[in-house]
C-alpha cells in the first residue's frame, strides 16, 4: 500500500493519464451556467480538501480527528476564512465559514467523527441542488469523490 508522498504521486499520474487518453469533446462547452456550476463544484471540492488537510494536522498533534464545532472553535474555519487552503484557491482561502447548516453559503457540511477519533466521513452537499444533491465526499484516507442521485446525469 502506497502512503504519503509516493500515493499522492500515483494519484496524480493516475489523473494524469485518465486526462490525456480521454477523447478530446467534439465542442466547447458552452459559457454561462456551466462555467458557474464548475466553478461552484471546484469550490466545494477545494473547501473538502481544506477540511482533509486541517484533519491531518489535528490528528497529528493531538491523536485524534476533530469535529466541525472544534474547527471552527479553534479558528481553523471563520467568517475570516481558513489557513487550511492553497493561496492557489482564495475562493476557499477567504471563504467565510460558520457553524449553521450551511458552513459557506449554498454548502451544508455533515462531518462525523468516529467515537475514538480515529476515523472520520464528510459530505459537504450543494443546498441549492434539492433534485440532484450533487455533493463532495472524502474521510481519514484523504481521497475525495463525488456524485449526484442516482436519477441525474452526471
Amino acid at each position: 500500500m502506497l502512503t504519503g508522498r509516493r500515493a499522492h504521486f500515483a494519484a496524480v499520474l493516475c489523473c494524469a493519464f485518465l486526462l490525456l487518453s480521454s477523447p478530446a469533446p467534439a465542442q466547447k462547452n458552452s459559457p454561462g451556467i456551466q462555467d458557474r456550476e464548475r466553478e461552484r463544484r471546484s469550490l466545494a471540492v477545494n473547501i473538502v480538501r481544506a477540511i482533509n488537510t486541517a484533519e491531518a494536522n489535528y490528528k497529528k498533534n493531538h491523536g485524534t480527528y476533530a469535529t466541525w464545532d472544534i474547527f471552527i472553535a479553534n479558528g481553523d474555519f471563520s467568517e475570516a476564512g481558513t489557513k487550511w487552503s492553497s493561496e492557489s484557491f482564495p475562493t476557499v482561502a477567504h471563504a467565510m465559514y460558520g457553524s449553521g447548516a450551511e458552513i459557506v453559503p449554498g454548502w451544508k457540511l455533515r462531518l462525523h467523527v468516529s467515537k475514538d477519533g480515529n476515523a472520520y466521513d464528510l459530505t459537504l452537499e450543494d443546498a441549492t441542488d434539492p433534485k440532484c444533491n450533487f455533493a463532495v465526499f472524502s474521510n481519514e484516507r484523504g481521497l475525495i469523490q463525488q456524485g449526484k442521485n442516482i436519477d441525474c446525469p452526471i
